[in-house]
């Protein structure tokens, strides 16, 4: 978990380092992986079942959707995307629930 979000974090950092004007502030990452954070101690402090999980996937994605359209949609890129996905993933795994479908899909925007 920690290699994904510090793989997530790093990729945006990286990208704000690289431009001269770039899209989205340091504080707009810490942001971010707050969400990330915050969304994995909500799940692992209860027992969840499938509707609380979809339900709590649905509130961090569109937050994340909030931010991405702050950042002119150029906060989450595809190996951000790829990266959150893999994390909300196992994190559910480790609440002990297992969907067989990508549940970020149907509300995420980037």
């Amino acid at each position: 978990m920690k290699t994904l979000l510090k793989s997530i974090q790093y990729g945006m950092l990286d990208y704000i380092d690289g431009e001269e004007d770039p899209e989205y502030t340091s504080e707009d990452v810490e942001q971010c992986i707050t969400l990330l954070l915050e969304f994995m101690t909500f799940m692992g402090s209860e027992p969840q079942t499938n509707d609380s999980a979809t339900y709590e996937v649905q509130e961090l994605v569109l937050s994340l959707n909030d931010l991405n359209a702050r950042c002119f949609n150029c906060l989450i890129e595809t190996s951000e995307r790829e990266d959150i996905c893999k994390f909300i993933d196992k994190v559910i795994v480790q609440a002990g629930l297992k969907f067989d479908h990508d549940i970020t899909v149907k509300y995420r925007q980037w």
